[in-house]
């Protein structure tokens, strides 16, 4: 028989009132936690975006700040001038400015980010500067690259401090003798044996006539001071030295008793051996004014009574101002009260070497303007108590910044010259220097063909408007270009 169960209804748990409660107290610290969690993710994402956006900032300020310091040395580089820089830009945004001190020049760099950041950079980079020709040089010649001056006579001292000597054109200066002076030459300086050059020597290289050395010395080749070469050095056997320091070019070569030298920075032979005697960074090419063009004019010379003399003018002419029996010097010459030109360019010249009687003591100034001077037979000594000053003048009638030099303008010297006054010698074409006799004052040439022992005493004369504003001169020429050097430093500053 079947029997049927029916299944009996399950028995339902009994919820304690206290169960109820710790359940809803789960609850809460399970969205405590969740909400802490979001909170806390919410505070990350909003400090990670405002971090981010504070790098950007920084990013953007860094790299303005950079961009000013590129931008101030393309300038420095296409100018030269570099030490009082003051540049700005608003995309991006950055200011700079430039000082320079002891050779070294520091760029400030100030960059601006979009959120009003800023950062400032400083570079300090290395410079060289051209050489400053203070005051009127006393001797200058353009003798051109290629052309080669042997300087055998004795130059001596000017009144007061160390003479200056220029050859801006690129000669090659060759010394033998002692040269109481700063030489600077676009081209070379090479000693010939008993060479001494008391001041500084910067040569750029840049002559033909010695395609190997900017600076050669040997046999007793003596500079007393510093030289900046412009290309390779070669210092020899014997005493000869630098006595000061040797800067040249990383690339240049240079030789000390005929050794290759290659990084030194120190020789016996220069500096007397002190350490960073020889400099390797870039030399700054000399730089010169260009050639004063003067043609002469009466009003350049206010004050001074004008005296032209022609074929028939009296009682002087061309004809009776040369010649043996001419008391054109002692006569008119020695009696003159007042500053004088005497304007003789209708006359083929002035020539004293036809053993005229040339000689005179001077009281007052004169302007001699001729085609040429032929010069001997000369005797030309302040009166006492004077101090006059003379000029010698072949006119260079083209204003072309240039020597515009025609055939035969020349100034010759002879051995028998005496010339105490302070003098100053000017032509476009050459002055030729003879066998003896002394020179006072300063040259102005073309070229300098230098074959006799003449000694010369420096003194700065010049022509009306030259170095100055007045006859005499004034002033300063040449030089202060500076290049740029390598990079010492750079980094960001608070």
């Amino acid at each position: 028989m079947l029997v049927t169960r029916r299944a009996r209804p399950r028995a339902r748990a009994s919820v304690r009132p206290d169960d109820a409660g710790s359940t809803l107290v789960s609850v809460l610290v399970v969205m405590m936690v969740l909400t802490i969690v979001a909170l806390t993710a919410a505070s990350v994402v909003t400090a990670t975006s405002s971090s981010i956006a504070g790098v950007r900032g920084g990013v953007q300020s860094a790299a303005a700040a950079d961009a000013g310091i590129s931008a101030a040395l393309a300038d420095a580089r296409r100018t030269g001038d570099f030490c009082s820089l003051s540049l700005a830009s608003t995309a991006p945004r950055y200011a700079v400015t430039s000082a320079c001190a002891g050779g070294r020049v520091t760029f400030t760099s100030t960059g601006h980010g979009a959120d009003g950041g800023a950062t400032t950079t400083r570079a300090v980079y290395a410079y060289t500067e051209a050489p400053s020709f203070g005051g009127a040089p006393e001797l200058v010649f353009f003798n051109p690259a290629g052309d080669s001056v042997y300087f055998t006579n004795h130059v001596m001292p000017k009144t007061q401090g160390r003479a200056t000597v220029l050859f801006p054109a690129g000669g090659l200066f060759e010394c033998k003798t002692q040269v109481p002076a700063n030489v600077f030459t676009a081209g070379s300086v090479k000693g010939q044996s008993g060479c001494t050059i008391d001041g500084d020597v910067h040569a750029g290289g840049a002559n033909p006539a010695d395609r190997r050395w900017a600076v050669y010395l040997n046999n007793s080749d003596v500079v007393q001071g510093d030289v900046y070469a412009g290309g390779a050095v070669a210092i020899g056997n014997n005493p000869s030295r630098i006595g000061g320091t040797l800067t040249l070019p990383s690339s240049a070569k240079l030789q000390i008793a005929w050794t290759d030298a290659g990084a030194a920075t120190s020789s016996p032979k220069v500096f007397s051996g002190q350490a960073n005697g020889i400099r390797r960074e870039a030399v700054a090419p000399p730089v010169f004014d260009p050639w004063f063009d003067y043609a002469y004019a009466s009003a350049d010379w206010p004050g001074y009574d004008i005296v032209t003399v022609t074929p028939a003018s009296a009682p002087y002419s061309c004809a009776n101002i040369v010649g043996k029996f001419t008391t054109f010097w002692s006569s008119y010459i020695q009696n003159l009260t007042t500053n004088t030109v005497v304007d003789t360019t209708a006359c083929p010249g002035i020539d004293t070497a036809q053993g005229a009687n040339a000689t005179a003591q001077l009281g007052v100034n004169l302007v001699l303007v001729a085609n040429r001077f032929t010069l001997g037979n000369l005797s030309l000594t302040p009166k006492a108590g004077t101090d006059p000053q003379a000029w010698f003048v072949v006119p260079d009638p083209v204003a072309d910044k240039a020597p515009t030099c025609t055939k035969g303008r020349t100034i010759e010297t002879d051995a028998a010259i005496d010339v105490r006054v302070k003098t100053m010698a000017y032509t476009p074409c050459a002055i030729r220097i003879g066998n003896g006799g002394t020179w006072t004052g300063a040259m102005y040439a073309g070229t300098l063909d230098d074959g006799g022992t003449v000694g010369i005493h420096t003194h700065s004369l010049a022509l009306p408007g030259q170095w100055g504003s007045g006859p005499g001169g004034s002033g300063s020429t040449g030089g202060g270009a500076k290049t740029l050097g390598a990079l010492l430093s750079q980094r960001d500053i608070p």
